[in-house]
């Protein structure tokens, strides 16, 4: 096996490697007149009060807000300019009305709205930043006055008081935030039409990158190295050695390999947007994990529709970015709430629990990594007084998606891993895997070793034929089959060519696949909340073989698409999955105990079948006889069966993951 790191760069080429940080000055924005969001999301967004407003009047405020803000810093959008002017927009991505009542008898009424502004290269497609804020204007009228009409004429003139802070707040804090850098990369060579820059993912370019020159001539890094990085021409002819093409970024550089991802919701709480979720979740992942976030606007196609009214560019070249390597499926579950008394009559005591699950997941449908969020809160509550339940709901679900973010940053830096072809017939690129294995459709690149005279001086680099997968094991070989060819001429595989991977995530026990079943199984007299979730995530983490989700394939396509920016569909090589597992859950209760406090008592069994063509290979369960959290002999019946749901994911997320340890598949080697 050859290991990437044997091919080291001399010191001539990473002495170019070290890419120059222009001025921020240097990157202009254009402030877009208008404001977003989705017309289709009721619960998320007041449609009413949306349509109710003089939207040509408030677009202008955004714009005049926005050059305020940025004022010195602004620059006309053109074909020319548009490599360092991006465009600023305003977002809305929810509103909503809390009521809290008063001892007083006032009723307080509260209007958060959140909104986001994005920084898009519109040539790209690329979101280089955004920046979200909530707002929340309130006032207390008298709870005899207020009925639905009153409450609804009260709440639209809080969220207009709402959206115009939000708009004068979030633009400030944007163009604080707003520090770009520009990264430089000079061509140092050509090789079958693609370009030799001297950068790499040491210096932050990574595999995906659109980079540009002043003349806003565009290319793509198809492929990165640690100290340098081969790019392909998208909108640009002419290149030669000693051009200079850079890119900017908004956060530090950590030299970190950092494989593009994108969030792609899956699940999402009622009156909550897939789209209020995923940004808050990717802008704090992008902090923690090393991942390169590619952010998804779902009205990208109607900022491009605006930009063309206002500004001097034609559009028809936008939009080019590539798809990303990995999705992250985010599924953020509905929290469980429920109020239980106390020994004390004026008080109870209030519970919120919200979960979070997200996998990562690459192009072939392998999940590789999972991550769980979790957040409890227990508010005391006298007299009934308190914030409206509806927004400890949605403070609950904040919060979990920072915690879900922190526990996918434990997540370890993708490593490069590289095989030497040992020989290639009519029978196609063979490999020698006699303690390797690949994992069904694995993705990488068919590299060869190639030397290159820089300043007189001879380099040998890996430097890629085309994109490739893993396609099959065979004995003790592995056989590799190209998907994209890369550069000008088609050039044949050859032994001593290098096929590479990256490795990410947790490592397969076994080179079995399978899938989650789709039927999971119910007995008994409850159900567990998220089984299906918790029974995902405990086969992820402990990936008794290779794992795979193909129905990501539907999730992602109406995320990443020529409408959201991108320049085409996600290319998937999803292989066929043989086997499945199907989850069993049986939970039942067995009477109440109660003292001081009162108990349920529960047995809950989990069983995991692996099944092939609809027969069942082999199962794993285990059963658990517990006792509920106590509470008050006058707790209402929902509020234990709450209380009980909570309890249970609890005990669930313990024996799935024992019994996911203890699954045992086949060791595959054809």
């Amino acid at each position: 096996m050859l290991k990437h790191s044997l091919l080291a760069l001399p010191a001539l080429l990473l002495a170019m490697a070290s890419p120059v940080a222009l001025a921020a000055a240097e990157a202009k924005v254009y402030p877009v007149r208008g404001v977003f969001w989705d017309s289709g999301e009721s619960k998320a967004i007041d449609q009413r009060f949306m349509q109710s407003l003089d939207m040509p009047k408030v677009s202008q405020q955004v714009k005049d807000a926005l050059d305020t803000a940025f004022n010195g810093r602004t620059g006309e959008l053109t074909q020319k300019t548009g490599a360092h002017t991006f465009a600023v927009s305003f977002h809305l991505t929810r509103m909503a009305t809390y009521t809290a009542r008063k001892p007083d008898g006032n009723v307080e009424i509260r209007t958060p709205v959140t909104g986001s502004i994005y920084f898009t290269n519109v040539l790209t497609g690329e979101i280089l930043f955004t920046a979200t804020s909530t707002n929340a204007a309130l006032s207390l009228v008298s709870g005899k006055a207020l009925g639905e009409a009153a409450l609804r004429a009260e709440a639209d003139k809080l969220y207009a008081a709402s959206l115009n802070a939000l708009i004068e707040q979030l633009c400030k804090q944007a163009n604080a935030g707003f520090q770009p850098r520009a990264l430089e990369a000079k061509v140092t060579a050509l090789h079958n039409g693609m370009l030799l820059l001297a950068g790499g993912y040491q210096q932050g370019f990574q595999s995906g990158d659109s980079l540009e020159d002043e003349q806003s001539n565009l290319i793509r890094v198809v492929y990165a190295g640690a100290d340098y990085a081969v790019a392909q021409p998208v909108l640009a002819d002419g290149v030669q050695p000693g051009a200079s093409f850079r890119k900017y970024v908004v956060g530090k550089i950590d030299g970190r390999l950092r494989p593009r991802a994108t969030v792609v919701v899956d699940q999402v709480a009622p009156g909550f947007s897939q789209e209020y979720v995923a940004q808050l979740f990717s802008e704090e992942l992008g902090q923690q994990a090393p991942l390169t976030m590619v952010q998804v606007n779902r009205n990208f196609a109607a900022l491009l529709k605006s930009i063309a009214q206002q500004a001097s560019l034609a559009t028809a070249s936008t939009a080019q970015r590539d798809t990303p390597d990995l999705l992250i499926r985010l599924r953020v579950a509905d929290p469980i709430l429920y109020e239980a008394r106390t020994n004390l009559g004026f008080r109870t005591v209030r519970s919120f629990e919200a979960n979070a699950y997200a996998e990562i997941i690459d192009t072939s449908g392998r999940v590789l990594f999972t991550s769980a969020g979790h957040e409890r809160q227990k508010i005391e509550v006298n007299n009934g007084f308190d914030l409206d339940p509806a927004a400890r709901r949605e403070i609950a679900i904040k919060n979990v998606l920072l915690n879900l973010a922190q526990q996918m940053g434990k997540l370890a830096e993708a490593k490069p891993d590289a095989t030497a072809v040992a020989r290639v017939s009519a029978d196609g690129i063979f490999l020698p895997t006699p303690a390797k294995v690949y994992p069904q459709q694995a993705a990488g690149y068919l590299l060869r070793p190639t030397e290159f005279k820089l300043n007189g001086k001879s380099v040998k680099l890996l430097f890629p034929l085309s994109e490739a997968v893993a396609a099959r094991r065979i004995g003790n070989e592995t056989l590799v089959a190209t998907v994209i060819p890369l550069g000008k001429d088609k050039a044949a595989p050859a032994a001593g060519d290098v096929f590479e991977t990256l490795q990410l995530g947790v490592t397969p026990k076994s080179a079995a696949a399978f899938s989650l079943c789709g039927d999971s199984e119910t007995l008994g007299a409850l159900r567990t909340p998220e089984f299906e979730n918790l029974a995902s995530m405990a086969l992820a983490k402990a990936m008794p073989g290779n794992y795979y989700a193909p129905e990501i394939k539907a999730i992602a396509d109406d995320t990443v698409n020529g409408a959201t920016g991108f320049r085409s569909a996600i290319k998937w090589t999803i292989p066929a999955v043989p086997s499945c597992v199907q989850p069993v859950q049986r939970i039942d209760l067995a009477g109440e105990e109660c003292g001081e406090q009162c108990q349920k008592n529960v047995t809950a069994r989990y069983t995991m079948r692996i099944r092939e063509g609809g027969v069942v290979g082999a199962r794993v369960g285990l059963e658990s006889k517990f006792k509920t959290s106590g509470y008050e002999k006058s707790t209402g019946a929902d509020a234990v069966n709450a209380l009980i749901r909570s309890d249970l994911i609890d005990e669930a997320q313990q024996l799935l993951g024992s019994i996911a340890a203890k699954l045992v598949f086949p060791t595959t080697t054809n």
